[in-house]
């Protein structure tokens, strides 16, 4: 899709004619059946922000999982032993957000997100917010981060949320950092 406002370059820019993007192979594993209900759309939504991103065909591993899952990976990796919403395992080391040129030749593999229901689902009532749209935000947000955005200074941050924003108010999702009860986004 592309980006109509001239006045902030959030969205990455759209792909020279002979630069062709691709689709978002997302291998799902649902280990906690609770995640059943949102499968399609989650794959339809990380289908819509890897056109809207125009990138080349990519492929990832999606697992909808537990907090108890979460917990144990985001303390053995992270060293937070505590469960969070999303966690994000790159296969490829982007240095600053990737581009189209930035990939390498295909087939490619993008890295693993991980979700954790119990948590999604606490912070989607305590927000107010559709279970389906705070997860939707999530896995926007997870995308992001095996493209090489982070939160980990304030540039950075202004950076990946307004392009979150932005992917998401295409979709009709409301600004997710406005009023934020989602805690941890790592």
């Amino acid at each position: 899709m592309k980006n109509n406002n001239q006045q902030s370059a959030v969205l990455v820019d759209e792909p020279e004619p002979d630069s062709p993007t691709g689709d978002l192979t997302i291998d799902t594993s649902i280990v906690d059946k609770r995640w059943q209900p949102l499968v399609a759309e989650l794959q339809a939504h990380g289908q819509f922000v890897w056109q809207a991103l125009a990138l080349p065909a990519c492929e990832l591993s999606l697992v909808l999982d537990n907090d108890a899952a979460v917990q144990q990976l985001n303390h053995s990796y992270r060293d937070k032993n505590k469960p969070t919403n999303v966690l994000s395992f790159p296969a490829l080391d982007f240095a600053q957000p990737a581009t189209s040129d930035d990939f390498p030749s295909p087939p490619i593999l993008l890295g693993d997100i991980i979700m954790a229901y119990e948590t999604l689902a606490r912070e989607a009532d305590e927000g107010a917010i559709s279970l389906t749209d705070h997860a939707r935000h999530l896995l926007t947000h997870g995308l992001l981060h095996l493209l090489g955005y982070d939160h980990q200074d304030d540039e950075q941050a202004s950076h990946m949320e307004q392009l979150e924003v932005r992917l998401l108010a295409q979709c009709g999702i409301a600004n997710p950092y406005l009023n934020s009860t989602t805690g941890d986004l790592s």
